[in-house]
């Protein structure tokens, strides 16, 4: 009998110690989204009062830490979660982070492991030891189950496939054009027929954007490649064609704050021809547009908002321009580079010089001069004066539909932290039915 007891008694805690069983969810998608999607983790484990750790791949010496990591990593107790939960990020774009969802092993993107905590003591309200916790070592390979979206699935090369929910909507995330420090009082607008032109052409003269005929400069575009949600953005509102190749100018060499070369990108990310005549150019297959089939010179951009957001807080006043083969098209020019990004990205890029920049007319004047997205500014969002934005998806696997990771998954999607950069989708007195479709009552 006390045998049976015994063995009942090991069923019963087996069965007990599987009900809580621990838990990780990875999120991976929208770089333009990281800072609340990091605040909004964070928020949860703090709100479970229990202590936890974290981790990510930013120096507590640069001023981006944590709201600028491309990954982080959280563990500890979740609310309503029994166990314990780690919760992972990685941001590689929001069309790389639906391409994650669907084609998994093929897309998975690499997470921090959880060695990176093993010397981080965890607290009540979390621990910010684990800065600069990146590089291969501490990386690996491994499938999603949440991710951010700037855009729709519909609005993508996946449009065929389905994830979950139907209602992905968590939110609106405000963009704005950009344009790199020194263009203050030069450059103060962007329509929607100059974009066109100068992301058709990559470079156009500056008479062209100010009417003058002695701004004999030139004006380039650059942006992200195409597994970018901000780059699926801003091709829908213009009425450029989400689809359609753009030709764009990355910086390839920069000195403190000042840029020294920039080149058309190369198909590829790369090309022989650069790396021969320019070997000091900062070169990635990365920034290769692959997700539409149109490998092609110029359709490229950069793999990372934050890499795009920096080289927009730097000068242009001497710079080397190349074409994707290497040959020199400009030789210590005066450029002017012209972009767009969201609020969180155009933030740190304007307080390091970059000009935000009206958009059909309208600029958000006080995010303009403060950096913060002001009562009059979400007015103008809000009301449909200004039509830069995009509503935030929040998707996951169409095989998680129960359990913890759908626990975990409502709890952030329904308390998102969102600060002075986005604004909660009941706050819309407008909307539209697709991305960069007309705004509506």
């Amino acid at each position: 009998m006390k045998t049976k007891i015994l063995a009942l008694a090991a069923a019963s805690l087996a069965l007990g110690s599987s009900a809580f069983a621990d838990v990780t969810v990875n999120i991976t998608g929208a770089s333009a989204f990281r800072v609340p999607t990091l605040d909004s983790i964070k928020a949860q484990f703090v709100a479970s009062g229990q202590p936890f750790k974290f981790a990510h791949d930013r120096n507590a010496s640069n001023n981006q830490a944590f709201n600028g990591a491309t990954r982080a990593i959280f563990q500890g107790t979740f609310p309503d979660v029994p166990g314990v939960t780690t919760i992972r990020a990685t941001f590689n774009g929001s069309v790389e982070g639906l391409n994650a969802l669907i084609n998994s092993p093929a897309a998975d993107p690499t997470y921090l492991t959880t060695g990176v905590l093993d010397s981080i003591t965890a607290v009540v309200g979390g621990n910010n030891g684990g800065n600069g916790q990146g590089g291969a070592s501490t990386a690996a390979a491994a499938q999603s189950d949440v991710a951010f979206s700037d855009v729709a699935l519909s609005s993508t090369a996946f449009a065929g496939n389905s994830l979950q929910p139907s209602t992905p909507e968590a939110g609106v995330v405000v963009f704005t054009m950009i344009a790199n420090e020194g263009a203050a009082g030069i450059l103060d607008n962007m329509n929607t027929q100059n974009f066109r032109a100068l992301f058709s052409a990559g470079f156009l003269p500056l008479s062209f954007f100010t009417g003058n005929a002695l701004n004999t400069d030139y004006v380039f575009a650059t942006g992200r490649n195409d597994g970018s949600g901000t780059r699926t953005a801003y091709l829908a509102e213009t009425g450029y064609g989400i689809a359609n190749a753009v030709n764009q100018y990355l910086v390839g060499r920069s000195t403190g704050g000042a840029i020294n070369a920039i080149y058309r990108v190369p198909a590829g990310g790369t090309s022989v021809g650069l790396a021969a005549v320019t070997p000091s150019l900062t070169l990635s297959s990365g920034n290769a547009s692959t997700i539409w089939g149109l490998n092609q010179d110029g359709n490229g951009g950069y793999s990372s908002g934050s890499t795009l957001r920096d080289d927009m807080g730097r000068t242009s006043t001497s710079v080397n321009v190349y074409d994707a083969d290497g040959s020199e098209l400009l030789t210590g020019a005066n450029v002017y580079l012209v972009t767009w990004l969201s609020l969180g990205d155009a933030s740190p890029a304007r307080t390091a010089g970059a000009v935000v920049l009206g958009y059909n007319g309208v600029k958000l004047t006080d995010f303009a001069s403060t950096g913060t997205l002001s009562v009059a500014d979400t007015a103008k969002v809000t009301q449909g004066a200004y039509t830069a934005w995009s509503f935030q998806q929040m998707y996951r696997r169409n095989d998680i539909t129960t359990g913890d990771k759908v626990t975990v998954y409502n709890k952030i999607k329904n308390n998102l932290v969102l600060g002075t950069t986005g604004i909660p989708e009941p706050s819309m007195n407008v909307g539209r039915s697709v991305d960069g479709g007309v705004v509506t009552p």
